[in-house]
């Protein structure tokens, strides 16, 4: 799925909810976002048969947990993208005026609550979540993550990286959605990286199943998936769980990692925009950098250890390599 598919997608779950939310008014506005793209519709269909799944889950249907099932709310869409087929495009308007109560109705019946809450964290803050069921969620700086807080099984990532410390039950799964993909919890502690369609997953007790319903790839702890892209290959490595999410503590931990990641992390970790000079990009680094201090402390111990010169600027850091420095 690209980037583009992974936006729409996460548009059409927001209204699934918006929908729902008591004296909802905005019926021409989500009118017109259906009307835009056919692309549209198909996300928003996708949306109703995801949320039957986790009510289906919630229901304690365990035996065919990964297969969603055709719900009501799935052939009401569908029965919608049929005529939306059949019928030319000036007449789309008229269509989901007269179709839209079918839609409403399933919604209604599966989404009870007042809609989704979002957390967007600037870079260098963090943010603790405590769930409902018992569960807590780490927020790291700059990142952004939404659920509805009547059902505190379902946490979508939008963008960032989060620490969740999860209840286990195995009757009703904890699910991530990051874009498009579908962490189910099938233990404890694990760390979430999303990065515009990239992800990062590190597992440091019981196990994690990636998307389930697809490739199915179980990590138990100490594994750490990574996939540069949203349609590249995934690998899995093995990596020291005493790292997973140690940047909740102001300790980052890295293994033969370059330094773009890098600078990512301490992004998030400072609050600082960073940039690369020329010839910085080759340079890697294996080791741990404590950066729980303020940013000017930060940048003068980590920049030997990374053999860099950070300079501050107006708009951030700028790091280069220490022997260029002079140039």
């Amino acid at each position: 799925m690209t980037q583009e598919n992974s936006d729409v997608m996460n548009t059409a779950r927001l209204w699934m909810i918006r929908v729902n939310e008591p004296g909802f008014e905005n019926w021409d506005v989500f009118t017109s976002w259906l009307e835009a793209d056919r692309r549209h519709l198909e996300a928003y269909e996708a949306a109703l048969a995801e949320d039957e799944w986790l009510a289906h889950l919630a229901r304690g249907n365990t035996v065919s947990a990964w297969s969603r099932p055709k719900a009501n709310a799935d052939g009401a869409a569908s029965r919608l993208r049929s005529l939306f087929a059949r019928w030319p495009r000036q007449a789309f308007g008229g269509l989901i005026a007269a179709s839209l109560a079918i839609v409403m109705v399933a919604v209604v019946v599966m989404n009870q609550g007042p809609g989704m809450t979002e957390i967007v964290t600037p870079p260098g803050q963090h943010r603790t979540i405590a769930m409902e069921d018992g569960s807590r969620i780490v927020v790291n700086g700059d990142s952004s993550l939404s659920y509805n807080p009547d059902e505190p099984r379902f946490v979508s990532l939008d963008r960032g990286e989060a620490l969740f410390e999860v209840r286990h039950d195995e009757t009703n799964p904890f699910v991530v959605q990051a874009g498009a993909t579908r962490l189910v919890d099938a233990g404890t502690v694990f760390n979430v990286v999303s990065d515009a369609g990239a992800l990062e997953v590190a597992v440091a007790e019981g196990a994690v199943i990636y998307n389930p319903e697809r490739e199915k790839i179980r990590l138990n702890p100490g594994d750490a998936l990574t996939r540069p892209g949203p349609d590249a290959p995934v690998e899995v490595r093995r990596i020291d769980v005493t790292g997973i999410g140690g940047w909740h503590e102001g300790i980052l931990q890295f293994q033969d990692a370059p330094l773009s990641a890098i600078v990512r992390d301490l992004a998030r970790a400072v609050g600082k925009p960073i940039r690369l000079a020329d010839g910085a990009a080759r340079i890697r680094y294996t080791g741990t950098l404590a950066v729980g201090g303020s940013a000017e402390e930060v940048r003068v111990q980590i920049a030997p250890l990374l053999g860099v010169t950070i300079i501050e600027e107006a708009d951030g850091w700028v790091m280069k390599p220490a022997n260029a420095a002079s140039r």
